[in-house]
C-alpha cells in the first residue's frame, strides 16, 4: 500500500521533498497521468504537488488517485497558521479531524452543521505511538485543523474560527483532499507544520517559515511506508 502525500504549493513540495532528500535515498520522479510526483521507500511513499485552495486540490488529489491505486492514505502535507497561542512555530499538528470552516459562511437562509471529515483512527494511534518512542525536535499535537479559503490575519478571525470549529490551527486545503479521499473511499490525514500566528504578519511568517515548517513535518512523513504495512 501506498501513502499519497500531497502538497498544496510549489514551495511546500521543494521544501518537502528537499528534506527528504537529505535523509533518505533520493526520490525518483513519477508520471501519474496528467501530473508529476516524486517516488520514495521503493514506490511506498508519493509526493505530489495539489494546488493551492479547496477546489484545485481537490481536482488534482482526485486524480491522482484515480491514476495510481493501491493507496492506504491521503495526506495533506503543508503549513499552517496556529489559532492556539500556546503552540509553536514549527510544531507538527496531525488531524484528528479537518473542519471546512468557511462553508456557507454569512447565509442566514440554510442552517445546516460545518463539514467534519475524521483523521484516520489506526494511523493517529500509530503517529502517538512513533511521538512516545522517538525523540522529536519540534512538539508533535493532535488536534482539528480549520480548513478554508480565507488568509486569517486578525485577533477576531482567529477567535471566530476557533471557537466555530474547536481547531488547534488553520489552512486552506485539507477538506478538499479530504471529499476526494471520501469519495474514493480511502483513508485521510492532514498534517500541518505552523509556519505563522495567523496575524497581522502571518503572510511575512508564512513565507520565511515554510522550509522550516514542512522539513518537520517530513520526520512524521517518513514514518507512513512502515505503518502501513
Amino acid at each position: 500500500m501506498k501513502a499519497l502525500v500531497i502538497t498544496p504549493i510549489q514551495e511546500e513540495f521543494d521544501a518537502m521533498t528537499a528534506a527528504l532528500d537529505a535523509s533518505d535515498p533520493p526520490g525518483e520522479p513519477l508520471t501519474v497521468g496528467r501530473l508529476t510526483a516524486i517516488s520514495y521507500a521503493g514506490g511506498k511513499l508519493i509526493v505530489a504537488q495539489g494546488g493551492l485552495g479547496k477546489a484545485q486540490f481537490g481536482v488534482q488529489t482526485q486524480h491522482l488517485i484515480d491514476n495510481l491505486g493501491d493507496i492506504g492514505v491521503v495526506v495533506c502535507a503543508g503549513t499552517c497558521g496556529r489559532l492556539d497561542d500556546t503552540l509553536s512555530l514549527g510544531d507538527v499538528v496531525v488531524g484528528t479531524q479537518t473542519v471546512e470552516h468557511d462553508f456557507n459562511r454569512g447565509q442566514t437562509l440554510i442552517q445546516m452543521p460545518l463539514p467534519t471529515f475524521s483523521g484516520d483512527d489506526t494511523l493517529i494511534a500509530a503517529l502517538k505511538g512513533v511521538s512516545e518512542r522517538r525523540e522529536l525536535n519540534f512538539n508533535l499535537h493532535f488536534g482539528g485543523v480549520a480548513s478554508g479559503d480565507e488568509g486569517i490575519a486578525s485577533s477576531e478571525r482567529i477567535r471566530e474560527v476557533r471557537e466555530s470549529t474547536g481547531a488547534l490551527v488553520v489552512a486552506w486545503e485539507g477538506a478538499g483532499g479530504a471529499r476526494a479521499a471520501q469519495l474514493s473511499g480511502i483513508p485521510f490525514l492532514e498534517i500541518r507544520g505552523i509556519s505563522d500566528g495567523a496575524g497581522e504578519n502571518a503572510m511575512q511568517e508564512f513565507w520565511a517559515n515554510i522550509p522550516f515548517a514542512v522539513g518537520n513535518i517530513a520526520a512524521i512523513i517518513r514514518e507512513l511506508p512502515a505503518l502501513l504495512e
